[in-house]
């Protein structure tokens, strides 16, 4: 196989060219994600939706509720009162206070309530 004579300097030329559009082509695929990034902000606020998607929640290991609370939850008639207070003693458990303290105020509640 015979290959080509070429100076360095030529090689060199070369080689800075190929640098030059991989650093080119690096640029317009950044330039492209912006802008699929920026119409896809656009349709999502078109349609109402907010532009970025939430992040979802981090799913935490908790203990479940106890059962005289779910009892007590349950003996109300209403599916809206047991649905607020099944929420509400989950989210006083999810900022840190414990069952026992929660069943207190949630019974506590329901005393002064009938």
């Amino acid at each position: 196989m015979r290959w080509p004579w070429t100076s360095v300097a030529r090689l060199e030329d070369a080689r800075e060219q190929v640098q030059y559009l991989r650093g080119e082509l690096d640029g317009a695929l950044l330039t492209n994600a912006k802008l699929v990034d920026q119409m896809t902000r656009i349709s999502r606020r078109e349609a109402g939706l907010p532009e970025v998607p939430r992040e979802p929640r981090p799913i935490e290991a908790t203990e479940p509720m106890p059962r005289p609370l779910r009892e007590h939850i349950l003996r109300f008639s209403s599916q809206a009162v047991q649905r607020s207070l099944r929420e509400q003693a989950l989210k006083k458990h999810s900022e840190g206070l414990s069952w026992d303290d929660i069943s207190k105020l949630v019974m506590r509640e329901g005393d002064t309530d009938g």
